[in-house]
């Protein structure tokens, strides 16, 4: 598997992936599904297609213009990228239109104001300083929480539509001088960092309340499923809102020059010429989203190897659709994927056979609300419960150098071992040594791995069956996200020019799946689990301010307790299973130790679903891992906890601590006090 990754290859693979835009549900769409189908019966995978049904919109029409006060502000904003001569695929703008996946079709008119980065407590400091923002726009910057949170958060304070910008300071080339940065600080083509015209397409869906299909929620938007109504889903805003560049929103922020009020440097983004004034503007905007929504096909590619082992399967995934051709987002992804598949296919050839059934998934409308994971998930709930042991995820899988993880805490030890094993193309470190690096300040330290929040397929997975999973990623100086320039031009010349950070995520995800499928105990650790959650607790009681939540406590403890004993008899059983070879025949009483080790083993994390869900929002279902409720990608550990914290119901406090320690202490029991082979 290190040695097998061609960069050639996976640099066909992209040039094909990103020679289209491929939105969700079109007709091009459906056309590179069909192709990652046959690559995979190419390369001796048997694969099909699984079609979902789900609501998806398209842009018709869109305008912003500041249409009444001082005719010196007023202006109609361009909603459109410039074409860059040496990117080809640039050329059109028009392609797919600066649009919100999941926005509110209609028309919104009132003053405009700055809102910040749109968080609750930005509009309440609006509020607090005496600023109108009820029956405003509010015009707020990319950065600090999902763009669709940022929607959720003007609709509460009445605002009539939502203006979401990217500014120079976040994602523009201000600030990116210096290590951890590569490139110059410059905006594209002359650098990598997003450029004036540049707007970031996106959903805007409430990701913390539901993932998938809106108007299906707990179950799979198959063709003739029920459907609720599109004001009854939680999912989906009641304001319009439109994607801007820098440019377009700079009138604006000229409109509120020495309006309303203005903060330090917090609220100031890059631009030069403003002050960053609260407002609102003294004339009104239109804000025009006239958008297409209806019920249209999706396509899943699934693959599978049959597994010696029926009762196991490991899961490799990778969405497919783009906002526009997606170079980085998600085709880098694709890209391994199926060079991937191919170092399998090549494996079959010979002879072999994975212990455990591999699937491997192209998923379909991610962008949207990670909808084809997430059906495809509900549509075989029952069937992962009993198999399901881990899922892999990659989407942004190569933007740049930099490797990063984030895992359920039982995988971060094979995490570790296999990123020890693949040479980091650009120093003389492993992965894992220059994943040190920069995460933890010395390639001699343990590199950090991160929690899963939201933002990608692993979604569905974690949060609503329990499936332990991991995302992996190469990040780096990528500022062209969801935009026209996230292109095969931009890959080459500031991605990954070589290609060889794509081959060494090929390695790092075929060797993942490769170990998790093959060996013969499942390379799953508990105790790293338990130590974990120690450290939530602490977090929580913080939060919480209390001394302890003793229940809660007890239940870790028990955990770490029973874990370290586990583990222990696991490391007996690995020295008795040294003495045979990898393919022999084990006497029937190990073999039963080793199935009941690892039937413990994939079940763990299942045991920290709660079928009640957090209350709030009931689709999300483990008691440690949710995404934030306001911030959206980041993690909420004990979220349903720290909900009650936040609302100060005490009653509702103790119950959810309660809730969260009975199923750890679940998952303790499922651990045997004493592990003999």
């Amino acid at each position: 598997m290190l040695s097998f990754p061609s960069a050639d290859q996976v640099h066909e693979n992209l040039r094909i992936y990103t020679s289209e835009a491929h939105l969700a549900g079109t007709e091009s769409d459906r056309r590179q599904a069909e192709w990652t189908r046959e690559k995979f019966e190419e390369y001796g995978i048997d694969a099909e297609i699984a079609t979902y049904y789900p609501l998806l919109n398209y842009p018709i029409n869109r305008r912003l213009g500041l249409i009444s006060g001082p005719e010196e502000f007023q202006y109609e904003a361009s909603l459109r990228e410039d074409p860059v001569e040496e990117d080809e695929t640039s050329h059109n703008p028009d392609v797919v239109p600066t649009f919100h996946g999941y926005s509110k079709n209609g028309t919104a008119q009132g003053r405009v104001i700055y809102a910040n980065y749109g968080t609750l407590a930005d509009f309440q400091y609006l509020v607090d300083q005496g600023v109108e923002v009820n029956g405003t726009i509010a015009l707020v910057r990319y950065g600090g929480a999902f763009r669709g949170l940022k929607v959720r958060a003007a609709e509460k304070f009445g605002c009539v539509g939502t203006l979401i910008f990217s500014d120079p300071l976040d994602d523009g080339p201000l600030n990116k001088e210096g290590f951890p940065f590569i490139n110059e600080p410059k905006s594209y083509p002359e650098g990598p960092w997003r450029s004036e015209s540049s707007a970031q397409r996106g959903s805007v869906q409430f990701l913390s309340l539901l993932a998938g299909d809106p108007l299906t929620p707990g179950y799979a938007a198959t063709k003739d499923a029920p459907r609720i109504k599109r004001e009854e889903s939680p999912g989906l805003a009641s304001i319009p809102s439109l994607p801007l560049s820098w440019r377009d929103a700079l009138p604006l922020l000229k409109a509120m020059q020495g309006r309303g009020v203005s903060r330090d440097h917090d609220w100031k983004g890059g631009l030069d010429e403003v002050d960053y004034f609260s407002g609102p503007t003294e004339g009104e905007a239109i804000l025009v989203n006239h958008i297409d929504e209806k019920i249209t096909p999706i396509w899943n590619v699934i693959g599978k190897i049959q597994g010696t082992d029926d009762d196991s399967a490991i899961i490799l995934g990778n969405h497919r659709d783009a906002w526009v051709y997606g170079a980085v987002d998600p085709s880098s992804g694709s890209a391994v994927l199926l060079e991937v598949v191919r170092a399998f296919g090549e494996l079959l050839k010979v002879g072999w056979k994975p212990r455990r059934s591999i699937i491997f998934a192209s998923w379909d409308a991610e962008e949207y609300g990670l909808v084809g994971s997430t059906e495809w998930v509900e549509d075989n709930r029952d069937w992962l419960d009993k198999h399901g042991v881990v899922y892999i995820n990659m989407d942004t899988a190569v933007s740049g150098p930099h490797f990063g993880s984030s895992a359920s805490p039982s995988l971060n030890q094979l995490v570790y071992e296999v990123t020890k094993h693949v040479d980091d193309p650009r120093t003389d470190w492993s992965v894992y040594e220059a994943w040190a690096n920069v995460t933890a300040g010395s390639p001699d330290a343990q590199p950090v791995v991160g929690k899963l929040g939201s933002g990608s397929d692993f979604v569905g997975f974690l949060d609503h069956v329990g499936i332990a999973s991991v995302d992996i990623r190469f990040t780096g100086d990528y500022g062209v996200y969801h935009s026209n320039y996230d292109s095969f031009h931009w890959m080459e010349k500031f991605g990954d020019p070589t290609f060889e950070y794509h081959a060494a995520m090929v390695r790092i995800a075929g060797s993942l799946l490769l170990r998790l499928a093959d060996e013969r105990v499942l390379p799953l650790y508990p105790i790293d689990y338990a130590v974990a959650l120690d450290e939530y607790t602490a977090d929580i009681e913080e939060y919480a301010g209390v001394k302890s939540f003793g229940e809660l406590r007890d239940a870790v403890k028990k955990l770490l307790k029973r874990s370290a004993h586990f583990e222990s008899g696991l490391g007996r059983l690995e020295q008795h299973l040294a003495s045979f070879d990898a393919a022999e025949d084990l006497p029937e009483q190990l073999a039963d130790h080793v199935a009941r080790a690892n039937e413990r083993l994939a079940k763990f994390e299942r045991h920290f679903i709660d079928p009640k869900g957090i209350q709030s929002r009931p689709w999300f279902k483990h008691v440690v891992y949710a995404p934030s409720l306001w911030e959206g990608y980041s993690s909420q550990t004990f979220a349903a906890v720290a909900e009650a914290v936040d609302e100060k119901d005490r009653k509702l406090v103790d119950y959810t601590a309660h809730r969260a320690a009975k199923f750890i202490k679940k998952a303790a029991k499922s651990l045997p006090r004493h592990h003999r082979p």
